[in-house]
């Protein structure tokens, strides 16, 4: 459990800053200045960013019992979601079908 704590608590803290930037990316359209010129889907951004924030969610909830065989049935879906999010981005980073952003 020692070292896990190293790696829990900056996770933590990345998941709960993606989980802010995906509300308000959903609620109000906002995106830090550096997206602003890529991201052309707004809400479809804002929900990539909270899937990541649950996928890094998860890892770390894995990362508690260290050393135990039950850390694969939380890093495993982790990745999985990490992966399906990098997706979403890219998705949200070309125009949309109809050509209109949102």
């Amino acid at each position: 459990m020692g070292s896990a704590v190293y790696f829990f608590i900056p996770m933590a803290v990345v998941a709960l800053l993606l989980a802010v930037a995906g509300t308000a990316a959903l609620t109000s359209g906002w995106l830090l200045p550096r997206q602003r010129k890529h991201i052309v889907r707004t809400r479809l951004f804002g929900w990539a960013q909270l899937l990541i924030a649950a996928a890094l969610g998860v890892q770390s909830a894995g990362l508690l019992p260290a050393g135990s065989s039950y850390q694969s049935l939380f890093i495993m879906p982790g990745a999985v979601g990490l992966l399906f999010g990098l997706v979403l981005i890219t998705r949200a980073q070309r125009p949309s079908p109809s050509g209109r952003p949102g």
